[in-house]
């Protein structure tokens, strides 16, 4: 499996902590008393420092999910030389999304006109992009497709970031909303005489979906399991219990790992985590005897952009010539669901 592009982009709004705590305290002021107030400021800021948050990107006024998508699937097409009709596959990954039906894979097929492209979406929350990419792997394989682009717009934290806490009970399933950032996402795939070099491996533990979730308006009758959330589900409105989802996974991500002697024996020269906290991944990559230096930590530099951001590392990596051709990489993903990811393989790029 080539590489022939892998590009990102940010929304050009940036919003820090203290912009997010002034508008907590200021939103949640109607409801709190001082004495929680100021609880509520130590909660969120003790949050930000065990995470590693400090800034997120999110949509200004005027900048729509769409056209920033469109813009670094254009870039993921020159940077590998290809035009539209080059592209046989299509397959949106990714939980932002402004329709259930069709496919959102259908919006951008159409929008970057891919007129040769089949397209479908593959969705598995936070993991949805390396899920992506072992579906195009085993493609190219099989010699199914011979050129593949996964596309991901992870523009939702602007919509669903909520300021307003009516209750401290709220806070343990609130939190995490508040460190979700957004970016869009294009990878351009081929098969190479390479391909004998990728690897990969899931698990899931669908008991434990409480523990992060995004209710629609059917969720109780879908869901098979009664949730007690403080302060009550509203449809669309993330749920995320922050603290059991993160011992959680990244428990089970750590066990995935050492389960798994071959990926250990693989050797891998860089690891990109998926970036929903620098402190858990830090944990992951000590627990699992990996050299830190061998890993990115970039939960600080853009917060979680849920199925993004083991791609954003990438291509930030591919740019600063800190991925080269050749490297042999690892990726180790814990999403809500909750699934445990591990993939390895060696970069070839274009």
């Amino acid at each position: 499996m080539r590489f022939l592009a892998i590009e990102h982009v940010f929304p050009s709004h940036v919003v820090t902590n203290e912009d997010v705590v002034d508008r907590v305290l200021a939103d949640s002021s109607a409801h709190l008393p001082e004495h929680d107030l100021r609880t509520l400021e130590e909660l969120v800021r003790t949050c930000f420092a065990s995470s590693g948050t400090e800034v997120r990107h999110h949509r200004a006024d005027g900048e729509t999910a769409s056209e920033l998508t469109v813009e670094v699937g254009h870039r993921a097409l020159d940077a590998a030389g290809l035009r539209p009709h080059d592209i046989d596959l299509l397959i949106y990954a990714g939980i932002g999304r402004g329709i259930i039906e069709p496919a959102s894979a259908t919006i951008y097929q159409d929008l970057l006109g891919l007129d040769r492209a089949t397209a479908f979406d593959v969705l598995d929350a936070c993991a949805s992009w390396v899920r992506a990419l072992h579906v195009a792997n085993a493609f190219l394989r099989a010699g199914a497709y011979r050129t593949i682009m996964i596309v991901n717009a992870e523009f939702g934290a602007g919509d669903v970031y909520r300021y307003e806490l009516t209750s401290l009970d709220e806070f343990p399933h609130w939190h995490p909303t508040v460190t979700i950032g957004e970016a869009a996402t294009a990878t351009i795939l081929t098969a190479s005489p390479e391909d004998g070099s990728y690897d990969a491996d899931f698990r899931t533990w669908g008991e434990k979906r409480d523990l992060c979730f995004v209710p629609m308006p059917s969720f109780t009758g879908h869901f098979g399991k009664d949730v007690d959330v403080a302060g009550g589900l509203a449809d669309l409105q993330f749920v995320s219990y922050g603290l059991s989802l993160l011992e959680f996974g990244t428990r089970k991500l750590v066990e995935h790992y050492r389960d798994l002697p071959r990926f250990e024996e693989f050797k891998a020269d860089r690891v990109f985590l998926h970036s929903a906290s620098d402190g858990a991944a830090r944990h992951v990559v000590h627990a699992c005897g990996i050299d830190p230096a061998r890993a990115r930590f970039d939960h600080r530099n853009h917060a979680n952009t849920a199925s993004a951001s083991v791609p954003v590392s990438m291509s930030e990596a591919v740019r600063s010539g800190e991925l080269a051709d050749g490297d042999r990489t690892l990726l180790m993903v814990a999403s809500s669901g909750v699934t445990s990811a591990l993939t390895a393989f060696e970069f070839h790029g274009r």
